[in-house]
């Protein structure tokens, strides 16, 4: 194969180096052993790293802990209640935001593990977009804290789960369970099976907990996807205006008992109030009540948000005077 892509390979290129970074970069393994891999030259192996960089198949992000944050994630994190609020994502490319919010949590995750950690994932359809972010990572247990809604295209996560296991020094414990079931029956059969009991037992000694944060109404959250209509009105009715790990909280912070208690697999309340760190996350304006619902709850020690959900925080604190 030459080293510069004919007209009529360009994609195959690409892929080419894709899968070449991913294993120089994300599964840790040496330009030799790449080379013997793709039967390729150790100086071919070289090249398409330095193409993946230029052309932006690969980006690189150092994250300077002598950088303080910027005063506007200050003054949220100030608003909030919580220790750190990460802002990523830029105001004039909102599609970018949900994958930018992954591998701003993802990064976070990098820099805070440290060898021996217990570290508990809950599935989302950000961390999902964002797995291919994720770097390399210290020997650690990775925990699946929820069960997966499955999506048209999905997949990843688990796919993440599965690569950290090959990796040297780390262990993972996958929740083989769906996300919500129909009867709490059925939930208490499945929390029973040996694997899913195991992993939802590891969550009892979690030393980061990384949490997706959604709102309680249609497209922003999971669970809400899996509920009846009826459901959905009973648990709103409840109070409930967030909704995390299959977990609810009302406007105050409190926790929120409804209907679908007992059917969601995942990590209890009480589990996430006894981790060391939990780092919540969430995109878009309209979660912004459900946001500020989650860190009044007390469970959240830092928070990762698009642009769009600043500005609505700040609007909101602005139209409260706390600002």
């Amino acid at each position: 194969m030459s080293d510069s892509p004919t007209a009529n390979e360009p994609l195959q290129q690409r892929v080419l180096m894709a899968d070449v970074a991913r294993a120089y970069y994300l599964e840790s393994q040496s330009k030799v052993q790449i080379a013997d891999r793709f039967g390729l030259s150790r100086f071919h192996i070289a090249r398409l790293l330095d193409n993946a960089l230029a052309s932006g198949i690969v980006t690189i992000q150092v994250h300077d802990p002598r950088t303080p944050a910027a005063p506007r994630e200050r003054q949220l994190a100030k608003i909030l209640g919580v220790q750190t609020v990460r802002i990523a994502g830029e105001e004039d490319a909102p599609e970018l935001h949900v994958e930018r919010v992954g591998g701003a949590v993802l990064n976070q995750l990098a820099e805070d593990i440290r060898p021996g950690m217990t570290v508990g994932l809950s599935w989302s359809r950000t961390l999902d977009r964002a797995a291919h972010l994720l770097a390399a990572l210290p020997s650690c247990t990775v925990v699946q804290l929820t069960g997966a809604f499955e999506t048209t295209g999905g997949g990843t996560f688990r796919r993440l789960l599965a690569q950290l296991d090959r990796r040297s020094g780390i262990t993972t414990y996958p929740l083989y369970a769906p996300l919500v079931v129909d009867r709490i029956e059925t939930a208490q059969d499945i929390r029973r099976q040996p694997v899913v009991a195991d992993a939802l037992a590891r969550a009892d000694s979690l030393d980061i907990a990384v949490v997706a944060i959604g709102a309680w109404r249609a497209k922003e959250s999971s669970v809400w996807e899996k509920a009846s209509p009826a459901m959905r009105t009973a648990v709103k009715e409840a109070g409930a205006v967030a909704e995390f790990s299959g977990l609810f909280i009302g406007k105050s912070g409190e926790s929120v008992s409804t209907p679908l208690d007992g059917r969601v697999i995942g990590v209890s309340l009480q589990q996430l109030q006894t981790a060391r760190q939990v780092i919540g996350f969430a995109t878009g304006a309209d979660r912004a009540e459900a946001v500020s619902a989650a860190a009044s709850s007390s469970i959240f020690s830092s928070l990762v948000i698009d642009v769009d959900l600043a500005n609505a925080l700040m609007r909101t604190a602005d139209s409260q005077g706390l600002i």
